[in-house]
């Protein structure tokens, strides 16, 4: 337990260290805003080519890439619904949808690597080689959809997803693998190094963003329940209809009450969405998946 609380600190002690910043007034919103802008168009496209061009699928872990569809389908119908029911004005709809379809699988890794090691780790290469294009593709189009400043039509949409850096270090990445050109090490390892500093600049931002008010944690806690719920839908599901046993067992259910995904942050952000509601439901998510994973992991 003691060494996957070590690998889960630099999450949280990102998140604290730019709550701080922000309350000494060190940094202003802005920065927070620059650090998702940089995490965008730099960390997260290195990180998926480093990672998309060396992941190997096979058939018995068909059911991760399987289920992380899921979970976005689920996450976004049960979103919708709950939007149309309370009705949510299109902008915080559309970060209701895409934080219930984005599974933060990053951060189950930690706990996944110190139960099982690398066959542990491959499982989370194989349902991240399908989040991670959902995420970009996906939610990230209904997230462009809620911008209110974007032009009438599909032109303007399609034109922005074209040039979204992830998508393309996406189809670089899986390209690289299926026709299995080897990456050159200086290459991969510059890469791995810049993808690497997502997992602390993102906390960071979120930290220096974090402002929770009475107004937003209502609306947040409404974002944790249908994410939790359509996680563990799909996750229970799975594991009864192929009888799971074992590690799959426990890492399905481990993706099933991941947070939020950080990505939903980011998307907030670069689409003018409503920017304050996914930092505190992220913040809420991240402290009830901690306590929940502590929960599994030990059961």
């Amino acid at each position: 337990m003691g060494e996957t609380l070590l690998k889960v600190l630099p999450v949280m002690l990102g998140f604290v260290g730019g709550f701080l910043l922000r309350r000494f007034r060190v940094a202003e919103p802005r920065d927070g805003d620059f650090l998702f802008r940089l995490v965008f168009y730099v960390c997260v496209p290195a990180l998926m080519f480093a990672s998309l061009s060396t992941v190997q699928i096979t058939a018995a872990l068909a059911v991760f890439p399987l289920s992380s569809a899921l979970f976005t389908l689920v996450g976004f119908v049960l979103a919708l619904l709950t939007a149309r029911r309370l009705h949510w004005d299109p902008t915080r709809s559309a970060v209701l949808m895409c934080g219930c379809m984005i599974a933060n699988s990053g951060f189950e890794l930690p706990f996944i690597q110190a139960l099982y090691g690398a066959e542990g780790v491959v499982r989370i290469a194989a349902f991240d080689a399908m989040n991670t294009a959902l995420t970009f593709s996906f939610a990230y189009l209904v997230a462009v959809r809620g911008n209110p400043n974007r032009r009438r039509g599909g032109g303007a949409m399609i034109g922005r997803l074209a040039r979204s850096p992830a998508l393309w270090a996406i189809a670089l990445g899986l390209a690289v693998n299926l026709i299995a050109v080897p990456v050159p090490a200086p290459i991969h390892d510059s890469l791995a190094v810049f993808g690497a500093a997502t997992g602390f600049i993102i906390p960071l931002a979120v930290g220096i963003l974090f402002q929770p008010s009475g107004g937003q944690v209502g609306k947040a806690a409404v974002m944790v329940g249908v994410r939790l719920a359509a996680g563990l839908l799909v996750a229970v599901g799975l594991v009864l209809a192929f009888d799971l046993q074992g590690l799959d067992r426990t890492i399905m259910l481990l993706l099933g009450i991941a947070p939020i995904g950080f990505s939903t942050v980011t998307f907030a952000s670069l689409e003018k969405l409503g920017e304050k509601l996914a930092v505190t439901a992220l913040s809420l998510s991240l402290s009830l998946s901690l306590v929940l994973s502590m929960v599994v992991t030990v059961i």
